[in-house]
This record gives structure tokens, C-alpha cells and sequence, in this order.
């Protein structure tokens, strides 16, 4: 797809926010100004634990835009979802075989229990702080500078890994060298190297924020409660095209949706990473607190088959047994919580290998009939099976 008005800009404001990040280390560790310290999701626990600092006041920000704006954060200022549209982009200027086949047709593979999975995930992020509260160690406080910029990263406290890892590396013995920036650095940029190539490599674009982020879980419920909150919206007749489902990277049939939901996009997947209003070449699609409007110019096909599959989005949930999915979960989090020791953000690194190697493994071991007769059966429970063959253009095969 051409890249629009909408995606330069966000391109533009997702560079804004690495730039900023390398301002602030650079004035903390560099030039001794010490004005705010980390401005991380890890606010979050901080908040629940009675911390006010400056990354528990961004969380706050960031639910009130969500009553107002959605999730639009996560599609425009969030350093993760930076690294992946990056990963993204050089997958395909490499034109890597693998990663080409499932991201020229937007192929986006998912569980069936991903919720579960963030749920599982967010929860232990807020472990220790439950276990704060079980032991009734209250201690507010209101501190701008703390935890400092580095904190749960490589390199904190001239550390290679967490204080308490099994095992470590000393940083800066002798005073600060290259190779003490160059360690940490390659061990930050590994972390997210899984989080962002591996991960969609396996299962396309923006896997780590469709299967595993665990801060949707946060945000999803302020979703959709104002009647000022800005949504995709449909400002004149939809065509029918389905450019704008076909180019979602969060797999929301966005075309059925406004059909369906009097001209508002209302899953709770979407990212306001508007291409799918630079993908619609008629300009229907707007972002917009406007009020709702039902389609006036009936498309027969929605009507006679209003979803594609029971799950409402264009997805494709693996051909693995309910209890294998479950299994892959359970696998994740364990690896997770082994590496995690090394620190909290390779948590994800051993979540992600864990998760991705289970999966592939129970898949390589089923034979093409499991795999069919998985496939039939998931037909059978949807809505649309009689019409799949009458929608060719729309039948992810894969």
C-alpha cells in the first residue's frame, strides 16, 4: 500500500518519541540535568503503589486520551510500536521469503486465549506490587526523579543484568568506556530484536501488541465509554472495496465494522494507526467524534454474510487443539518468568522464544489431517461457512 498523509506523520511522531528517549539518557547519565526520571509504562505499578512520579502521571494522561481519542497512543507514540512498524519496514526492503508470503496478503496469526494471555502477562508485571500490598509495606511518595531513565534496563547501576541475576556483568570499573555503552546496548537491542523481528516474523506485523502487550488490558476498558471519543468513522456510503480491512495490521474487519455499528469502528484492537483511511481511495473513512450514521446504500454481501468467522476480524487463530493453545501459554509464561530473572524486560524475550517454539513444534507434529479436521471443525462454528466459497478474494489461505 502507498504510504498516506496519516502514516508520514505518525512515522514523524514515533521517530519524535526515540529521539526524546536518546535527549533524556544523554541528559541524565551525559550532562548531570536530572529534571524528571523514567517516563515508561512501568508507571503503572508505580501508580498502584502509591508512587507518584512522572511515569505513573504519564499513565494517567494516557487513560484520559483513551476516553477521548482511543488507543491512539499505542499507534502513535508508544517506542515499542516504533521498533516493530521499523522491523516491519526492513523485513520487507531485505524482502525476507518467510516474512514476504504472510505480509504481502496481511496475514496476521493469533491465539484463541490472547486475552488470557495479556491478562496473564499484566499480571505478573503487578506481582510485586501485590506483593507489596500482602505485606502491607505502604510508602507513598511523590518523586519526579524517580526510578531513574535506565531502571530495568541493561546497564542500570553499571550492571549488565538485574541486581539480584544469577548471573551479571560489572559495567564501568575503571570510568564510563565505549565497550561499557556498546554491552548494554546490543543486550537492549537483542530484547527487542525478539520482540519485534522474531515475533512477526512468525506472526506478522505488530505481533507483540495483537498477542502479548500487556497494557491493552489497561486500556481496553476506557474504551468506548465517552460519546466524545474520536473513533473511525464513516463521513459517506461505503463501497464495499475492503482496502481498509485488507490493510489493518491489527486484523479489524474495519468495513464490516462500520457497516455493522452504524458507521463506527468500535474494536477494541484499534491503534488509530489510520491506514485504514490512507488505504480507502474513496475518502470515506474519517477520524472523527461525529455522530454515528447507518449505511444508506445496502451491500447484500454483509448482509447475508455479516462476519466472516465467529471472531469478528480477519485474524488467523493457528490450527492447534484448544488444549495445545492453552499449553503454549502456559509454556510462555514460565520461560518468561526463568529469564525475567536477568531482569524484568527479558521476561519477553523468554515469553516470546518459549511461546513461538512450543507452537511450531505441536504444529510440525500434527499431521495434515489434524490440521484439516481442526480447520473443518472451526467452520463449522462460524457463521459464514456456506459463503466462504462465494468470497474468495477475502479467505485467508495459508
Amino acid at each position: 500500500m502507498k504510504r498516506g498523509l496519516f502514516q508520514d506523520r505518525r512515522i514523524l511522531s514515533l521517530i519524535g518519541v526515540h529521539l526524546y528517549i536518546l535527549v533524556h539518557f544523554l541528559l541524565w547519565y551525559v550532562f548531570g540535568v536530572k529534571i524528571w526520571g523514567k517516563t515508561a509504562m512501568m508507571g503503572v505499578p508505580s501508580l498502584m503503589a502509591g508512587h507518584l512520579n512522572i511515569a505513573a502521571i504519564m499513565v494517567i494522561v494516557i487513560i484520559f486520551s483513551v476516553l477521548l481519542y482511543g488507543r491512539a497512543f499505542c499507534g502513535w507514540a508508544c517506542h515499542l510500536r516504533g521498533a516493530i512498524e521499523f522491523s516491519d519496514w526492513v523485513m520487507r526492503k531485505l524482502k525476507i521469503s518467510g516474512y514476504q508470503k504472510i505480509r504481502e496478503n496481511n496475514i496476521l496469526f493469533n491465539t484463541s486465549f490472547r486475552w488470557v494471555f495479556r491478562g496473564i502477562v499484566f499480571l505478573i508485571l503487578l506481582l510485586p506490587v501485590i506483593a507489596y500490598w500482602i505485606r502491607r509495606e505502604y510508602d507513598f511518595y511523590f518523586n519526579l526523579q524517580s526510578p531513574t531513565p535506565l531502571t530495568d534496563l541493561p546497564g542500570n547501576n553499571n550492571l549488565l543484568f538485574a541486581t539480584n541475576a544469577p548471573i551479571n556483568m560489572q559495567l564501568a570499573t575503571n570510568g564510563l568506556t565505549m565497550l561499557d555503552i556498546i554491552i548494554p546496548f546490543t543486550a537492549g537491542i537483542f530484547i527487542i530484536f525478539v520482540m519485534t523481528f522474531v515475533f512477526n516474523y512468525f506472526y506478522g506485523q505488530g505481533a507483540f501488541c495483537r498477542i502479548m502487550c500487556p497494557y491493552a488490558v489497561l486500556l481496553t476498558p476506557f474504551m468506548n465509554l465517552s460519546p466524545r471519543q474520536k473513533k473511525i468513522t464513516r463521513i459517506s456510503n461505503c463501497t464495499g472495496c475492503r482496502a481498509c480491512s485488507k490493510n489493518c495490521p491489527q486484523g479489524i474487519d474495519v468495513s464490516r465494522e462500520i457497516y455493522h455499528y452504524n458507521g463506527k469502528v468500535i474494536n477494541r484492537e484499534c491503534i488509530k494507526c489510520h491506514y485504514c483511511i490512507d488505504a480507502c481511495s474513496y475518502q470515506t473513512l474519517a477520524d472523527s467524534g461525529q455522530k454515528a450514521s447507518s449505511q444508506t446504500k445496502p451491500i447484500s454481501m454483509y448482509e447475508k454474510t455479516p462476519w466472516l468467522n465467529s471472531r469478528r476480524h480477519l485474524q488467523v487463530v493457528e490450527p492447534l487443539p484448544p488444549v495445545y493453545d492453552v499449553i503454549s501459554i502456559i509454556v510462555a509464561i514460565v520461560c518468561g518468568t526463568i529469564t525475567s530473572r536477568l531482569g524484568g524486560f527479558w521476561f519477553y524475550v523468554g515469553a516470546i522464544v518459549g511461546f513461538i517454539v512450543f507452537r511450531k513444534l505441536m504444529s510440525f507434529c500434527l499431521s495434515e489431517d489434524d490440521k484439516s479436521s481442526l480447520n473443518e471443525n472451526q467452520l463449522k462454528t462460524d457463521k459464514t461457512k456456506r459463503r466462504r466459497q462465494k468470497e474468495p478474494e477475502e479467505v485467508l489461505n495459508v
